[in-house]
């Protein structure tokens, strides 16, 4: 795992299932009725609080190799709930974050205090002049929102503050969200957090899992893998997955290449719109 990375995935990075388990049930579903466009921003049943105990000052000294900031203490703070689009050197999202911090004092709000395998603390960042520093970061489309334990809570705000640049198709915006299809063009993003969009054409269900098939080939195709966990969350919002066959949909997590691409599915957090059903 990249030292970019949270220290947990917190949304699939890394499929643990044996290559010759590796399957997908086909199958349709009863297409759920509904308004012709779900935007989720509400919270899980799970989703918990958002860290609101801004008790934590540090002062911020610029940003280390990675492009996590260098606090003047010597320790590194890593902007939780939070990824970056494509790598820690891009010198727009790193001048943009140290023009923010450099030389400035930041309040921190953490869920967890306990260092992550890097030595990183992870927490909400406020700026003297009360904005988040995640929350600017996402208005300029330089970094996405991501689910995060402990952090699930925030996604309501953080999604609102991402929201006009991606309407204006700033930054990451200009490129995303990925097509499901074809698979070959997401492949490339094997890897690296994204946030993609495509047609469920069936769905498939064991006991633990789901799967959510975008296309006809499950060797080859997109995969989205849902974890039984979330079931109750996607039901109480009309998304039962067997109800997803034919709909769009558009989700953010990781994409993995085990056969064709695959993104792991553990929170209701990461879907961000489903449209109405359309034709077979």
């Amino acid at each position: 795992m990249s030292p970019n990375e949270p220290n947990m995935p917190t949304d699939g990075s890394v499929s643990q299932r044996p290559m010759n388990r590796r399957f997908r049930r086909r199958g349709g579903g009863l297409v759920c009725l509904v308004s012709a466009c779900l935007v989720l921003t509400g919270l899980s049943a799970r989703a918990g609080e958002c860290p609101t105990d801004f008790d934590t000052t540090v002062a911020a000294r610029g940003l280390d190799g990675h492009g996590d900031i260098a606090l003047a203490d010597g320790r590194t703070l890593r902007l939780a709930a939070l990824a970056d689009i494509g790598t820690a050197a891009d010198p727009a999202r790193r001048a943009a974050l140290k023009a923010l911090v450099a030389g400035r004092r930041l309040d921190l709000a953490s869920a967890d205090s306990t260092p992550d395998r890097y030595g990183r603390l992870a927490a909400l960042a406020r700026l003297p002049d009360g904005r988040l520093v995640q929350e600017a970061m996402l208005a300029e489309g330089l970094a996405v929102a991501r689910p995060e334990a402990g952090y699930l809570g925030c996604m309501p705000g953080l999604l609102a503050a991402e929201r006009p640049a991606r309407a204006a198709r700033l930054g990451v915006w200009a490129q995303w969200p990925l097509k499901a299809e074809p698979p070959a063009a997401l492949a490339q993003a094997a890897g690296h957090f994204s946030v993609v969009t495509g047609r469920v054409r069936t769905v498939g269900s064991t006991r633990r899992v789901d799967y959510l098939n975008f296309g006809p080939v499950w060797r080859q195709d997109t995969t989205v893998k849902v974890d039984s966990s979330v079931r109750p969350a996607l039901a109480a919002r009309g998304l039962a997955p067997a109800g997803l066959a034919g709909r769009e949909i558009t989700l953010r997590g990781t994409v993995d290449l085990v056969d064709g691409p695959v993104i792991d599915l553990r929170w209701a957090e990461q879907v961000d719109e489903v449209a109405e059903a359309s034709g077979p």
